[in-house]
């Protein structure tokens, strides 16, 4: 009897030891996990508040503009959805037309543009296509001049993007053709006879 009542009470105890300790892991996973999502909210609530302080990330693309055409314009656009400051330029080689003229000299390239908002931007004229494709053929720049642009947020967020420029891409390309002064003041005296009563009204005047 008397080591029917030890036994029972050595699984008692182990029993009491399991439990304990089942206890306790489960106890430490959950702080751990109430830590983990609480530094997870807390990650969450500073990029939110970064995000609201700068307004969004910006993003800074330098490019070539042939809305022009067949004038070549250099382009730098801020397409993100906030303000880049500080941002500074590095290219491979001297961006330069058929006369010489250095583009990546300019100052806002040399010595950088201290702010540029979302939707903002800044062009220049570099050449007329046909004679800038000749000019970059002739230096054996096939592959383009690659530009590295390095800017910040407004939260000090630093951003580093590469681009590559190569008008040659667009080598011999044509605008659509536009329309003569007669076609549009033919397609302007079309639309005013569509206009209500205008019938009548020339009708009226050819009886008079």
């Amino acid at each position: 009897m008397t080591d029917a009542v030890a036994f029972s009470q050595i699984v008692t105890s182990i029993a009491t030891i399991f439990y304990s300790a089942v206890f306790a892991i489960g106890y430490y996973l959950l702080i751990k996990l109430n830590r983990g999502m609480l530094e997870a909210n807390q990650q969450m609530l500073h990029e939110t508040r970064e995000l609201r302080i700068s307004g969004g990330r910006p993003q800074i693309v330098v490019g070539i503009n042939l809305s022009r055409l067949s004038m070549v314009d250099l382009a730098v656009r801020n397409t993100g959805g906030g303000p880049a400051k500080a941002i500074t330029f590095d290219f491979s080689g001297p961006i330069e037309d058929s006369s010489g003229f250095v583009l990546s000299e300019l100052p806002f390239f040399s010595d950088g543009i201290n702010l540029l908002s979302s939707g903002d931007g800044v062009e220049c004229v570099w050449e007329h296509l046909d004679s800038l494709s000749a000019f970059l053929r002739e230096k054996g720049l096939h592959e383009g001049i690659a530009v590295t642009v390095r800017y910040r947020d407004l939260a000090e967020e630093s951003y580093q993007t590469e681009w590559m420029i190569n008008p040659l891409h667009y080598e011999n390309i044509r605008n659509p053709p536009r329309k003569g002064v007669e076609d549009l003041v033919e397609a302007l005296s079309e639309a005013i006879e569509g206009l209500p009563g205008q019938g009548d009204r020339d009708a009226r005047k050819r009886q008079e």
